[in-house]
């Protein structure tokens, strides 16, 4: 259920909280599988920001989290948290993660437990501490609430680029792709005192967190942390409290920076489209009196059909193991070819066989009905929207979204209060590719998700 009556305009409210995460030096890092050595130190620090929003009546939590992701069950227990210490309902409350590629290890699904096996690379001390020191963001940004003003504004901003390269015999290959579809449009919210002075800033953008590649081995929030420095930055000559800005991923399941390759590079663009938020935000008309209205939605999405696919890959895995054992060639280059083909198969077998045992594992699916539970969140604030997605949605269905006549403006926000991985469109189902071979859930489930965000956004219009 909708979770304000939207009949009249009341005066807004809003707070700010920031909290550092400092994971220990010398963990393992998430976000790519090839990178080699552990962390090394800290080039910018990992953090916890959070706005809270309030119309005398409704309040709503917004949080951006400087991790990989964060599955339901931790962002359920912050949420949990929060609800108990600030009566914020648990459905207004939005848990999302930047998607930075550059934090420390953890196991992004469930908290360990007291009595878990001490695991290589990970300290879980600090990964049991982790949901307490995001709550208490959202807790403090409550604590902070103050009159306020809004500002909302879009800017012009290119980092992001398709990455999915359509090569001969229709093959994609994970490189840029400048003809594919691409979001280059920032949304910016700013709140602020009766006197002008900033409280937050809210920035959205699609864009994977891999300018810094393998290589580094720096905790840093890649380039939004650059992109949040200069937008606070911009308004702290003034004197007063520095401001605290919040990134909120976007749709970015199949988009990737335009350059990459090391903080510079991170910063030139961070900071281009801190700058332009600011800038644009600096002209926008003040919202003085809002309506806030949330609402959770329940999302049960087929998993893909992998019984064809696993047939197949061990029957491959048969004949070249039959190749392997009738060889009697010698040991020359024909048994080093057979090996690899082998290996092959099982590459292809064994990454099969761990998609089927993640969903047999996963408490949010149905084995029985093939489906997997999840939810989305959507919050209004007068003409603009925020749809929280659990996910790694395809840049083609956040546009659609975006597109709503509902609202002036349409935040989507990705990596929300839950991860169920990639979101494809249905279309590049066909064409596969690594997001499509890894992804969990059937094809089109993520236009599913797209005709379920305009309905209610088309309801909460009403």
């Amino acid at each position: 259920p909708i979770s304000k009556n939207r009949a009249s305009m009341s005066p807004l409210y809003a707070g700010a909280a920031r909290v550092k995460l400092d994971p220990p030096v010398g963990l393992a890092m998430l976000g790519y599988g090839n990178r080699v050595g552990r962390n090394a130190g800290v080039h910018d620090d990992l953090t916890a920001n959070a706005l809270v929003l309030a119309d005398g009546g409704a309040k709503v939590a917004i949080a951006g989290v400087d991790v990989l992701a964060l599955g339901n069950r931790i962002a359920d227990d912050i949420r949990e948290r929060v609800a108990a210490d600030t009566g914020i309902p648990a459905d207004s409350i939005l848990i999302c993660a930047t998607h930075t590629h550059s934090a420390a290890a953890f196991n992004i699904f469930a908290t360990p437990r007291a009595a878990a096996i001490p695991a290589d690379g990970r300290d879980l001390e600090w990964e049991r501490a982790l949901p307490a020191k995001i709550a208490s963001a959202i807790v403090q940004a409550h604590e902070r609430l103050e009159p306020a003003t809004l500002r909302a504004a879009t800017a012009r901003f290119t980092l992001g680029i398709n990455r999915r390269l359509m090569r001969p015999h229709r093959q994609i290959q994970l490189a840029a792709n400048d003809a594919g579809p691409a979001d280059a449009e920032v949304m910016a919210l700013g709140a602020y005192r009766a006197d002008g002075s900033p409280i937050a800033f809210l920035m959205n953008y699609p864009c994977h967190g891999v300018v810094l590649c393998e290589d580094n081995l720096l905790y840093s929030r890649d380039w939004p942390g650059f992109a949040m420095d200069e937008i606070e930055s911009a308004t702290a000559s003034g004197g007063g409290p520095r401001p605290i800005s919040i990134f909120l991923q976007g749709a970015t399941g199949n988009i990737d920076p335009r350059s990459r390759g090391n903080f510079e590079v991170a910063e030139q663009y961070g900071r281009a489209m801190g700058r332009g938020a600011f800038d644009a935000l600096e002209h926008a008309p003040s919202i003085g009196a809002s309506r806030i209205a949330t609402r959770r939605i329940a999302l049960n999405l087929k998993l893909k059909d992998l019984a064809a696919d696993l047939a197949i890959a061990r029957n491959c895995a048969a004949q070249t193991q039959a190749s392997l054992d009738n060889h009697r060639g010698g040991d020359g280059y024909q048994l080093k070819r057979l090996r690899d083909h082998h290996a092959q198969s099982l590459s292809a077998l064994s990454a099969l066989e761990a998609l089927e045992e993640q969903n047999r594992r996963d408490r949010r699916v149905d084995m029985a009905r093939r489906e997997l539970a999840t939810a989305m969140t959507i919050v209004t604030i007068d003409n603009l929207a925020i749809v929280g997605i659990p996910g790694e949605l395809f840049v083609e269905l956040g546009l659609a979204i975006k597109a709503t006549p509902y609202f002036d403006q349409t935040f989507v926000a990705g990596y929300c209060n839950d991860l169920i991985g990639y979101i494809p469109t249905g279309a590049a189902y066909a064409e596969g590719g690594y997001e499509v071979d890894t992804a969990r859930i059937a094809a089109g489930s993520g236009e599913t998700i797209v005709d379920t965000a305009l309905c209610a956004l088309a309801a909460m219009r009403a």
